[in-house]
């Protein structure tokens, strides 16, 4: 079970640089919390700080009673033992192979023998998809294994808070997915308070059940995930779409004037964003009891959102959810709705599941035949009407040369007309009206080279 980690007022600085100031924010136990942010803003300085690897200028850090910011050396220690962390490069030994690499922990904490170092080992192993691989060093393996290898070490100690220093980063997409549903499985079997530091858009919204983001040296926001995934923020819309248009600049700040002018543009577009389903635990493993606890504190605190937002969270319940909390379609309005929280009835005007929908939605009107070119339109004339008026020549089809009547050959090239853009081969019968120009044959353009004025060859 994992401990909670409570964030009070903290600020950090290197000489006259401010780094982040005045942060507040509890990461709750055995959740998986998300930190994003643009390049530079100090959230591996933050992970840092957790663990007692820097020292904040104010501020505390609460971890089971324990002020990491100012206690002794000894009790740091012991505080230490409760993380696993993950960084960045895997921050591996490169005179070691990757069996002594991961069972470096346990023997330097733990009085452990070599036999069950071994088997301790040998699981983290087997759970991150590296058995086989224990005698290779460091530099003989991807950058993936280096990873998986840093993340069995983070976990040989089993510990009850998991610290990921951007697990994705020179990862494939695919070992990436891979890696969050590793983290998420985590979760559900040892339920260890976790938090990830991350560029990737598909991880924060898929992963956490928290999400946190720094900005200008300070936290704009952090909450449960269907707050965040809704929020209408400029910087955190913007950042959760990948969109060029808002705050954040290539030098992370950006003009207010012109950030003023792109969101201008956008404000039509803009509205609440879609809640992406959460990744869930694999089948045969325990259920994460941590989506039920943050669910009851999004329920509790519902009525401090927008009705659009409320809207979008009651869409992305499943129908036990629903049942749980109450919400049950085609109920009459309650007072619910004044005081800030969706009444029953609109409640009821949330769509169904898709596969729902898709079998109640009505028949399409019959697909039309497609008109055969000789068939008159429907929007031509009346038949009387057009044969009472002089017949004329019919028109040329596009892309074939003009032809009068009594001619015996197309218009010469240099007189108004086109080659046709596909030539005919010769014994071919002529080309008939209503003919389709993608259907000439390839070969009659050769006719039409070589003539000269006159239509001699």
């Amino acid at each position: 079970m994992g401990v909670e980690v409570r964030v009070e007022g903290l600020s950090k600085s290197f000489g006259a640089q401010t780094i982040w100031r005045d942060v507040t924010l509890t990461l709750p136990t055995g959740e998986i919390s998300v930190l994003l942010g643009p390049s530079g803003t100090g959230k591996s300085v933050f992970l840092k700080s957790l663990v007692g690897l820097l020292k904040p200028e104010q501020g505390k850090v609460l971890i089971d009673g324990v002020d990491v910011c100012d206690c002794a050396e000894k009790d740091l220690y012991e505080i230490r033992k409760l993380f696993g962390v993950l960084f960045q490069d895997g921050a591996l030994f490169g005179s070691m192979n990757l069996y002594d690499n991961i069972a470096f922990p346990l023997r330097e904490h733990t009085r452990k023998n070599e036999s069950e170092v071994r088997q301790v080992v040998m699981e983290k192993m087997e759970m991150v998809g590296l058995l086989g691989a224990e005698t290779k060093l460091p530099g003989e393996i991807s950058g993936g294994m280096r990873k998986r290898a840093g993340l069995a070490r983070a976990l040989v100690l089993d510990p009850e808070i998991l610290l990921f220093d951007e697990p994705d980063s020179g990862l494939d997409p695919v070992r990436t997915a891979y890696l969050n549903q590793l983290i998420v499985d985590l979760n559900a079997q040892i339920d260890a308070t976790c938090l990830i530091v991350t560029h990737d858009i598909n991880t924060a919204r898929t992963v956490p059940d928290n999400i946190g983001m720094l900005f200008r040296r300070n936290l704009v926001m952090y909450g449960p995930r269907e707050v965040l995934l809704t929020s209408t923020e400029p910087v955190v819309e913007q950042f959760l779409n990948g969109r060029r248009q808002g705050p954040i600049g290539m030098s992370e700040e950006k003009d207010a004037g012109q950030a003023a002018a792109e969101l201008a543009e956008l404000r039509g577009e803009q509205g609440v964003p879609h809640i992406m389903p959460q990744l869930e635990a694999t089948p045969g493993l325990p259920e994460r009891t941590a989506v039920r606890r943050r669910q009851d504190r999004v329920m509790a605190n519902l009525g401090s959102l927008t009705p659009s937002a409320q809207q979008e969270i009651f869409k992305s319940l499943t129908p036990q959810e629903r049942e749980r909390y109450g919400i049950r379609e085609g109920a009459p309005a309650t007072a619910g709705a004044r005081s800030g929280t969706l009444s029953q009835g609109e409640i009821a005007q949330v769509p169904q599941q898709p596969a729902a929908a898709a079998q109640q939605a009505p028949q399409g009107p019959a697909e039309q035949p497609t008109p055969n070119p000789t068939t008159p339109n429907p929007t031509t004339p009346n038949p009387a009407t057009r044969h009472a008026a002089p017949q004329q020549p019919a028109p040329a089809p596009q892309g074939r040369p003009a032809q009068t009547p009594g001619s015996h050959g197309p218009a010469q090239p240099g007189h108004g007309a086109r080659p046709s853009p596909r030539p005919r081969p010769r014994g071919e019968p002529p080309l008939q009206s209503g003919f389709q120009p993608d259907d000439e044959p390839v070969s009659a353009r050769r006719r039409w080279f070589g003539r000269r004025k006159g239509g001699e060859q």
